[in-house]
């Protein structure tokens, strides 16, 4: 008599359940009003907000930003090493791939892409694509493309092209081309051609290549090395802390670009994402009225400054289309509030909102 009542207790808990389930999905998972009204009937869209969400940029042209590439690899060893300085630098770079040198190395690209690196396209075999026909153009390029993103889930979006060679076949290539605007020559000290070098000479030639690389580097830089030598995986364990303690971030090539509000297009060349300044030289603009306004520069930052002089000291950035807050003026500068910084800007480059 026991194990009756315990068994229609346990079913009137089991019949509840699916009752109270049951009301949940009626309520709640077949139909969806948005608030514009419309009926969303897709169950797995259920409590997931239409409106697209739109995020800050990780960086912004405000950040001293530079971009080290690496050609020609991966190779385990090295590029691994590479990753390591990376990683304790909280640093990223863009390594571009060769077809040849992905199958072997496929966790090692995978690990890459996982740090937060971006993995580019370097072509299947290193051709000089100048030089290739067409179709076999398309396979040197495409190739790769298919490959990486069965690794890393996503196609390559940047390519370097062989030697830099890439005249004539931009359009045929049909990705950004990514150069760059500090080449290290790296490859010239690897240490296969120098066999007869003494350390304190290898370290010497080491030493010049990272002096020239942190005496140079500017923001939008984009640096070329290679990940396949031994010589470059040392040379890294230099470069990458001291550019670090330059106050340099160290991001992929996609988000240098980002950052500076540039967009990479296909077929198009790119050596560096370096913004300019707007015009030193202040007009006769008349005296503003406080207000809101934006910054219109056609694509380059204004400076704000600590005093309204041209040689006065930068402030802060502000990137082409922000919204600034102008409190007084004097003929030919607005003083303004920018991301809780003041000072003096160019008045001919800020319109009313």
């Amino acid at each position: 008599m026991r194990n009756r009542k315990n068994f229609a207790a346990v079913f009137a808990i089991i019949l509840a359940l699916l009752l109270v389930f049951s009301g949940c999905r009626q309520n709640g998972g077949t139909s969806e009003v948005t608030p514009g009204g419309e009926s969303n009937s897709n169950p797995a869209m259920t409590g997931i907000s239409s409106t697209p969400t739109t995020q800050k940029p990780k960086y912004s042209p405000n950040d001293k930003l530079i971009a080290l590439t690496f050609d020609d690899g991966p190779r385990g060893a090295t590029t691994n090493r590479i990753l390591d300085v990376l990683e304790q630098n909280n640093g990223v770079a863009t390594f571009f791939v060769v077809g040849y040198n992905i199958e072997n190395n496929a966790s090692t690209i995978k690990r890459a892409s996982e740090l937060g690196c971006e993995i580019g396209n370097h072509s299947k075999d290193h051709k000089t694509l100048t030089k290739c026909s067409y179709d076999v153009l398309r396979e040197q390029v495409d190739a790769p493309n298919s490959t990486l993103k069965s690794i890393t889930g996503k196609a390559p979006a940047l390519f370097r092209a062989p030697g830099g060679a890439y005249k004539g076949v931009t359009e045929d290539i049909g990705m950004p081309l990514i150069q760059w605007s500090i080449d290290t020559n790296d490859w010239r000290f690897k240490d296969a051609a120098h066999k007869g070098r003494s350390e304190e000479q290898r370290s010497a030639d080491m030493k010049k290549i990272c002096d020239n690389v942190l005496e140079s580097a500017q923001g939008g830089d984009i640096v070329l090395m290679h990940d396949i030598y031994d010589f470059t995986a040392d040379l890294c364990e230099m470069v990458i802390p001291g550019l670090v303690q330059k106050g340099f971030k160290l991001v992929t090539v996609s988000e240098l670009f980002e950052a500076y509000g540039e967009k990479l297009n296909n077929g198009e060349v790119y050596f560096n994402a370096r913004v300019q300044e707007v015009a030193a030289t202040v007009g006769n603009t008349a005296p503003v009225d406080a207000g809101i306004y934006k910054v219109k520069t056609n694509g380059s930052v204004l400076n704000v400054r600590a005093l309204p002089e041209t040689s006065a000291e930068v402030l802060i950035k502000i990137p082409n289309g922000s919204t600034v807050t102008v409190s007084k003026s004097v003929p030919g500068w607005a003083y303004v509030s920018y991301e809780s910084v003041n000072g003096w800007v160019n008045a001919a480059y800020i319109v009313k909102e």
